[in-house]
């Protein structure tokens, strides 16, 4: 399977819009430029000095023309949600209207309330903004998707040719957002995990294993109670769906490699056949993307934020063009 080309297709059919916050960076103006030019996406950059934008892209020599630069005004956001975001942040400490309304005049947060007010499909920002700066106003303004309070990460996993016993993409998370989750978080993660999965792979089985140092009771050690916790909540969680199986506690090599899943954990339908990874906290799985990436060499698309409402990204500042531009598609599922 050739996943870039699965996402860029399914993201074309789509017809969607997104807006960037961040116009101001050559990286996203190169990545927008593709975006229009390939036909996956309609861009709509907001600033406050639309001649910046025009001047930072006739020096790169970028193409504007298929490009939407506009001029932060509230005026074409929904009045109504401008209202309820206002007063649901005076609710929360001591702030007033006016400085309320001042956090709409930045692109980051003008670009959340217009993916809020209808006007676009998804918010593509993170390549310059910082990780907490993005997922506040995020929060903020989106606010998380129904049934879930904890918002989450994954990184898609691509295996390079020829791996010996991974030949499709898997899904670790989550390896971005969250230290420690306890049960109930883990139950979130894994279940906005499996819904970003479906987005991906409509048509795929989806096998969820809750990684652990044990499989099934082999070790016995009160930190293993979170994750056999968690792995009863999401499996009530999932009761009745025949296309998402998950099982747990696993160890890795018991939930991924065919001959070991058989040997430890015999009766399941997960084990040696997982494709959504669910770690116990943010160490193991950012060490985990990271080896997998370095040693494996996987290619680790994301992070891709999960959870919200609506369809937000935090870019790794690292980003280059391609990169936004792919998660840009996955943004559109």
């Amino acid at each position: 399977m050739n996943i870039g080309q699965h996402i860029l297709e399914l993201a074309r059919k789509k017809k969607g819009k997104i807006v960037m916050p961040e116009g101001f960076d050559v990286r996203v103006l190169k990545a927008a430029q593709k975006l229009t030019k390939d036909g996956i996406a309609s861009v709509v950059l907001p600033t406050d000095n639309v001649k910046e934008i025009e001047k930072i892209a006739y020096e790169a020599d970028i193409d504007l023309r298929s490009i939407e630069v506009i001029k932060i005004d509230r005026d074409i956001l929904d009045k109504e949600k401008v209202k309820d975001f206002v007063n649901a942040r005076i609710k929360k400490g001591t702030v007033t209207k006016e400085e309320v309304l001042s956090l709409l005049k930045s692109p980051l947060y003008f670009s959340m309330m217009y993916l809020k007010s209808g006007n676009c499909n998804a918010c593509v920002g993170g390549a310059v903004y910082e990780t907490a700066d993005v997922l506040r106003a995020a929060i903020h303004v989106v606010g998380t998707a129904e049934n879930i309070k904890m918002i989450s990460s994954y990184f898609l996993m691509i295996p390079p040719e020829g791996h010996s016993f991974v030949k499709d993409p898997i899904i670790f998370a989550d390896c971005a957002v969250n230290p420690d989750p306890q049960a109930t978080g883990l139950k979130d993660i894994a279940i906005a995990t499996v819904e970003s999965f479906k987005r991906l792979f409509p048509e795929k089985q989806a096998n969820v294993a809750m990684l652990s140092f044990s499989t099934k009771g082999s070790a016995n050690n009160k930190i293993l109670l979170k994750i056999q916790e968690a792995t009863e909540l999401v499996k009530s969680h999932f009761v009745g769906r025949s296309d998402v199986n998950v099982d747990g506690e696993l160890q890795f090599d018991a939930a991924v490699v065919p001959s070991i899943g058989k040997r430890k954990a015999s009766d399941s339908l997960v084990a040696g056949n997982a494709n959504i990874l669910i770690f116990p906290e943010l160490n193991a799985s950012n060490i985990g993307y990271k080896i997998a990436e370095r040693y494996g060499g996987f290619r680790a698309i994301g992070p891709i934020i999960q959870g919200l409402a609506l369809s937000v990204s935090d870019l790794s500042r690292g980003s280059s063009s391609d990169d936004i531009y792919l998660i840009s598609a996955v943004m559109l599922l």
